[in-house]
């Protein structure tokens, strides 16, 4: 290699549409990854909310009562990897919750971009 990259190498828009003319079934895969990447939003979002509800319930302050300033120093760590566990563990329900309202969304958009397709 010279060193040299195409724009389809360093523009990721271009390399999806490159991928999407390239390969029927992409589209089907690119829904799916679409799919996947509006679970891990939600799942990250509730792992955020999680997280600042045991910040404000004094789990940090309870965590460090003995520890001094080192301890706290990675409180902050621990109760966001606390809350991640809980959310892998199903969570609270918030995630499919979000995942529900952010997929209609997605798919209400797309009807409404094929809608006005259509017409024009």
């Amino acid at each position: 290699m010279t060193g040299f990259m195409s724009p389809i190498q360093t523009n990721p828009l271009s390399a999806m549409t490159a991928e999407t003319v390239s390969a029927p079934h992409s589209t089907v895969q690119s829904e799916g990854k679409e799919d996947a990447e509006i679970m891990q939003a939600a799942k990250d979002f509730e792992a955020a909310f999680i997280t600042q509800m045991l910040k404000y319930s004094g789990l940090g302050e309870a965590m460090t009562k003995n520890g001094g300033e080192d301890v706290q120093a990675f409180t902050d760590f621990y109760i966001e990897n606390f809350a991640e566990k809980i959310v892998d563990k199903g969570g609270f329900g918030l995630a499919d919750k979000f995942y529900d309202k952010l997929l209609a969304k997605e798919t209400a958009h797309a009807e409404l971009e094929s809608v006005l397709n259509v017409k024009s």
